[in-house]
C-alpha cells in the first residue's frame, strides 16, 4: 500500500469488549459530551482506529482479558444526542471492520499515552502503520495455499493501492471477517449443525454469515458473524432462521424442508464460541429477529 495516502489526521476511539457506555458495538459510540464533543466533530469523516484496552475483558464484570491492542477500523459519522440522557450523545461508525489480527501498540509504535484518552486524533502516518500491519494478513500473493481453517490469499493488484481503497475492498473485508468468524470464533464448526468439514487444505465448508447484512449497515465484525453450513446460512438469510439470545436455534412454524430441520442440532440450543465477546451481540440478533425472520421471535 502506497503511504501518506489518508487525509489530514486520522483518530483513535477506546473500545472495551463490555464497556460501560451503552455502545452498539462497532455501529454506534457512545461517548459523555464536554471535551470529547469538540474530538468526535473534529474527527468526523475520518478515519478511526478501534482500541481495545486490557480492561473489560471475556466477561461483564472482568477487569482484564482486554487485546490491549488495535482491533479494527470504522469511518466516523453522524453525532446525535442520547434521548434518555443529556449528558451522553452517539456517534455513528460506519464501514466498520475489524482486523483478522489484532495490532500491539508495539508492532505499530505508538506510545501507551496516545491511548489514555478514550478519543484522540493521531497524524495519517500513524493511522497507516496501523492499518498495514492490521490487513496484512489478507493481502498474501495470490495462488499461496494457506493450511489452516480459512484461506487468506489476497489479490496482489491491491498491494500497491492507497490504503483507503484497500480498507473499502469488499475481499479484503470478506477475508478479515471470516478469519475471526469461520476460524478465531468457531474453529470452523457449524453453529446450528454442529458440523465441522474440511477440505484437503484444512479449510473449513463453514461460511460466515452476517447477522445484520452490510447493505443495511452492519459492521464486519465477529460479534455480527455466525458461522453456518451454506444450507444454513441460506436458510438465515431468508428469515428461516435466526437465533435467540439465550442461544435458542429459532425455526419458522411452517414450511421449512424437513431435510434443513434435520440438518440442525436435536438440542436446539446452538453451538456458540467460548468467548463471551466473540458470541452473537444481542443488538444484532433482535435486529434480525425483527427485519429478517419470519417466525415467531
Amino acid at each position: 500500500m502506497s503511504a501518506s495516502t489518508l487525509a489530514g489526521n486520522a483518530g483513535i476511539l477506546v473500545v472495551r469488549r463490555f464497556a460501560a457506555y451503552k455502545d452498539e458495538p462497532w455501529r454506534l459510540y457512545h461517548y459523555p459530551n464536554g471535551p470529547y464533543a469538540s474530538r468526535i466533530k473534529a474527527l468526523r469523516g475520518r478515519l478511526v482506529l478501534l482500541y481495545e484496552p486490557r480492561r473489560g475483558g471475556d466477561a461483564p464484570d472482568s477487569p482484564t482479558g482486554g487485546r490491549s491492542a488495535f482491533v479494527g477500523w470504522a469511518f466516523l459519522g453522524d453525532s446525535r444526542p442520547d434521548p434518555d440522557d443529556a449528558t451522553h450523545s452517539y456517534v455513528e461508525l460506519r464501514h466498520a471492520c475489524e482486523f483478522a489480527e489484532p495490532v500491539s501498540l508495539a508492532t505499530a509504535g505508538v506510545s501507551q499515552v496516545v491511548v489514555r484518552s478514550a478519543v484522540a486524533q493521531i497524524a495519517a502516518a500513524i493511522a497507516e502503520k496501523v492499518l498495514q500491519a492490521g490487513v496484512a494478513a489478507v493481502l498474501q500473493p495470490a495462488g499461496q495455499v494457506s493450511e489452516g481453517l480459512v484461506d487468506l490469499s489476497g489479490s496482489p493488484d491491491l498491494a500497491n493501492r492507497p490504503i483507503r481503497e484497500v480498507l473499502t475492498s469488499r475481499p479484503v473485508r470478506d477475508r478479515a471477517f471470516r478469519a475471526r468468524v469461520v476460524r478465531d470464533a468457531y474453529d470452523g464448526r457449524c453453529a446450528f449443525s454442529g458440523i465441522r468439514m474440511t477440505n484437503g487444505h484444512g479449510r473449513a465448508e463453514a461460511d460466515a454469515a452476517h447477522i445484520r447484512p452490510v447493505e443495511n449497515d452492519g459492521p464486519d465484525t465477529v460479534q455480527n458473524g455466525i458461522a453456518l453450513t451454506k444450507t444454513l446460512h441460506w436458510a438465515f438469510d431468508r428469515g428461516l432462521l435466526s437465533l435467540g439470545d439465550d442461544g435458542r436455534i429459532l425455526t419458522i412454524e411452517r414450511g421449512l424442508d424437513d431435510a434443513v430441520r434435520r440438518l440442525l442440532i436435536p438440542s436446539a440450543t446452538a453451538f456458540l464460541p467460548a468467548s463471551a465477546g466473540e458470541r452473537p451481540h444481542p443488538a444484532f440478533l433482535r435486529w434480525h429477529r425483527a427485519n429478517v425472520f419470519k417466525g415467531a421471535a
